[in-house]
């Protein structure tokens, strides 16, 4: 009979052990939502990504120290896409079928967003990205969302500034690549539009190192301004304009402070477009936590996150967080009143100038 009540206790031990572990188990995973992070954090790119990954973590311990989501904790899983399209599928693909992410924050660029958005429509996963994505590349309406300034908007108002500050005659420099491409188009077309004279107009290979010959046939008929509308061979082309003793206006569109200090020598004076500096406080909390400035797209991600984390509030399901970002017309940030319309992006802008490495504003854009 003894032996019948120790087995009878030791199962009752062993069941109610499961029955903890199960729980806790089941708690751990019930009060945590993962989110899936990628950016460009090394390479030529990294200070866009490093900006991005800082700003999400800000948002995401205020939402955690505020009882998070419903009383859930976010949690982040972040990847580094490197710049490569195909690297930042491989995270995708990860965050999907391993992680189990609830939604994706990311990626930086338009290459990486092109290669995940053919694949959205059948798995559902809701991306929010302080980036961007041709209106032709996307299959689900709302889907990814983006939190970065239409770019043929923003370089057709570059042009309009440029035109009007006097300059009827310029030389434009872009690359193969699709949002540097679609930039340098929007410019040309609209500075042709209001009346101006592009003299010469080229895109070249994003990773071209010698820009000996582009800049001497952008120079050759004397332009009074050329606009450079790349990141990738902003400091190449900057540096052999300097070498070749350009005294014309330079322009630009979204230059960060890490390719401003580079090419300090080679800049002074040049204007570009990019979108207003960040309102509210934001800027003294991300100055206060990680001791440097609130560079681009810093704001765009943690308006990303702060808009995410809103929509969770409401539902975790992918499929009505996708219908919730379809459905949002506005949204006020620390990015200024962000507007959704015809599946545009559109923000504050503001143009600035590079002063001996530094950038100061000079106006917003009306």
């Amino acid at each position: 009979m003894k032996k019948i009540f120790w087995v009878s206790g030791i199962i009752v031990i062993i069941i109610v052990l499961l029955i903890i572990i199960s729980n806790s188990y089941s708690k751990s995973n019930n009060e945590t939502i993962k989110i899936g992070g990628m950016f460009v954090l090394s390479g030529d790119a990294a200070s866009w990504g490093n900006a991005s990954q800082n700003a999400v973590n800000l948002a995401v311990s205020e939402v955690n120290n505020n009882g998070g989501i419903n009383g859930k904790t976010v949690e982040i899983i972040y990847e580094d896409t490197k710049a490569n399209a195909q690297d930042a599928l491989s995270i995708y693909i990860k965050f999907r079928d391993i992680d189990k992410v609830t939604a994706i924050i990311g990626p930086n660029l338009q290459s990486e967003l092109g290669v995940i958005a053919p694949i959205l429509e059948k798995d559902k996963i809701p991306i929010i990205a302080p980036s961007y994505l041709s209106t032709e590349n996307r299959v689900v309406d709302g889907n990814p969302l983006l939190i970065w300034q239409d770019p043929s908007f923003e370089s057709g108002k570059l042009a309009e500034y440029v035109y009007n500050s006097g300059i009827k005659t310029i030389s434009i420099l872009g690359t193969e690549d699709a949002w540097e491409k679609e930039v340098s188009i929007a410019f040309k077309n609209k500075f042709e539009e209001l009346g101006g004279n592009v003299l010469y107009f080229e895109l070249v290979n994003p990773n071209e190192i010698d820009l000996s010959t582009p800049i001497l046939k952008a120079t050759s008929k004397n332009p009074e301004g050329i606009f450079i509308g790349s990141y990738f061979v902003f400091l190449n082309s900057t540096k052999k304009l300097s070498e070749n003793n350009y005294k014309g206006k330079l322009y630009s569109i979204e230059v960060d402070d890490y390719l401003a200090s580079e090419s300090k020598m080679y800049t002074n004076n040049l204007l570009f477009i990019s979108p207003d500096l960040y309102s509210g406080d934001f800027t003294e909390k991300y100055f206060d936590t990680y001791g440097t400035k609130a560079t681009i797209p810093a704001g765009q991600a943690y308006d990303s996150a702060k808009i995410l984390f809103s929509i969770l509030e409401k539902t975790t399901n992918k499929s009505e967080i996708i219908t919730e970002f379809s459905k949002l017309k506005e949204y006020n940030g620390v990015s200024g009143k962000i507007i959704f319309k015809d599946n545009k992006t559109l923000m504050p802008l503001a143009i600035y100038k590079i002063v001996d490495g530094n950038i100061d504003k000079i106006e917003q854009v009306k």
